[in-house]
């Protein structure tokens, strides 16, 4: 069953990339992760863990994207029970008597692990910007949680039987299954049950290069459903007749000292995102448009004045792009990539003054080389007007050390 489940999620997983998916993202979480439950006379804490995961977005606005994809986690859960509880059973010995079975353990503890797929659905709101955004995902995840492994141990195991009818505790009968069994461990397994999952989780996105995020943040994963099974009648600890040295240990999860089960996980998240992926804007060889999508806005304030930053040519008859540009050309294609319903012009701009002149078809030349450089960055030339001024347009009429300024494509947000 666990196989199939983990087939399922794999094939659903494909599917969504083959969606075209705007953002394709790698994701690290690490902090506690384990489980909850009451424990009578004892205490659960989640120890330290983490999961790896691939995670798609799908963009639903400009602020809003929906985010699915496939995270494996490790979580493991730290029970302990007092020196002082006694822990009992009915039980019939070898000779057919029955007897009240009594167990006190010292320096009980059990460690809890198990490894689980998940499958988010996240709806994420981000703030807009262009270096840092405030990023928030809330929503939930199924959980498939594979077998856990119970590793056991105690300082001392203190086991005896009261027979009512004769009103005696046997408490020194090793080979009969009373006595006193010192640094005590064994291990098993306990099946669960797949859970449903709340989610959440807030910080900063920072821009690493065009096309590529780093999300920092804190997360929360908190459970629904009950991941234990139903079987929970069972003792501590269940009578040997054979001796004390084959005695077979329960977990805490199958006594009735202990409650539901539900998960919990909280800690830091990391996540690289590469966007936007699937679009053929992407490759230089689609020959398909971008197609705004009709939630998207106009650009704010700040990417605006990025955009609309000139693109300045040093040298008279300069049509090639400087090197010192192309970094703000990058950023510009970034923001329109993000924002496919924008619309741009190119304007190209020459010098002409008392010593120096440029033909008008320079304007021409440097707008198209500004266009082609877009479109190599994933920008469909279907958004953007090229053109060019046949005069002169000073940045600073009467500065003649700042020509070099007017020798420059003006980018405008249409």
């Amino acid at each position: 069953m666990t196989r199939k489940t983990i087939v399922i999620i794999t094939c659903l997983a494909f599917i969504f990339v083959r969606c075209s998916a705007q953002e394709l993202g790698i994701e690290v979480n690490g902090g506690w992760q384990g489980t909850q439950y009451q424990l009578q006379g004892g205490t659960v804490r989640q120890l330290p863990s983490g999961s790896l995961g691939l995670s798609y977005g799908f963009r639903l606005g400009r602020h809003w994207h929906l985010l699915t994809g496939i995270t494996g986690g490790f979580y493991r859960t730290r029970a302990s029970l007092g020196d002082s509880a006694v822990y009992n059973s009915a039980q019939v010995d070898d000779a057919g008597s029955a007897f009240q079975y009594n167990v006190r353990a010292a320096g009980y503890k059990e460690t809890q692990e198990f490894i689980a797929a998940g499958v988010p659905l996240l709806l994420q709101y981000q703030t807009t910007g262009y270096h840092t955004r405030w990023y928030f995902d809330i929503g939930g995840r199924a959980l498939f949680p594979l077998t856990a492994s119970i590793h056991q141990s105690a300082k001392q195991l203190n086991l005896s039987g009261y027979y009512p009818d004769y009103n005696i505790e046997v408490s020194n009968l090793p080979q009969h299954g009373f006595g006193t069994v010192n640094n005590w461990a064994s291990t098993q397994t306990v099946t669960l049950k797949p859970a449903a999952i709340l989610s959440a989780s807030t910080g900063l996105s920072f821009r690493l290069s065009h096309g590529a995020r780093l999300y920092t943040g804190v997360y929360l994963d908190y459970g629904l459903t009950t991941l234990k099974s139903a079987n929970d009648s069972m003792p501590l600890v269940t009578y040997s007749a054979a001796g004390i040295s084959q005695v077979q240990a329960n977990s805490v999860l199958k006594m009735p000292i202990s409650g539901q089960m539900t998960l919990m996980s909280y800690g830091v998240q990391l996540r690289v995102s590469f966007g936007p992926a699937g679009s053929k804007a992407n490759s230089k060889s689609s020959q398909k448009e971008e197609q705004p999508h009709p939630a998207d806005s106009v650009v704010d304030e700040y990417e605006a004045k990025i955009i609309q930053t000139p693109v300045i040519f040093g040298a008279i008859g300069e049509t090639t792009i400087p090197d010192i540009m192309k970094k703000h050309l990058d950023d510009v294609a970034a923001i329109l990539v993000q924002n496919p319903a924008i619309r741009i012009s190119l304007v190209g701009h020459i010098c002409n003054s008392g010593t120096e002149s440029e033909d008008a078809d320079v304007g021409l030349e440097r707008a198209k080389a500004v266009a082609r450089y877009l479109r190599s960055k994933g920008v469909s030339r279907r958004r953007m007007n090229t053109g060019y001024l046949q005069v002169s347009d000073p940045v600073l009429p009467n500065n003649p050390a700042a020509n070099y300024r007017n020798r420059r494509v003006v980018i405008t947000v249409q």
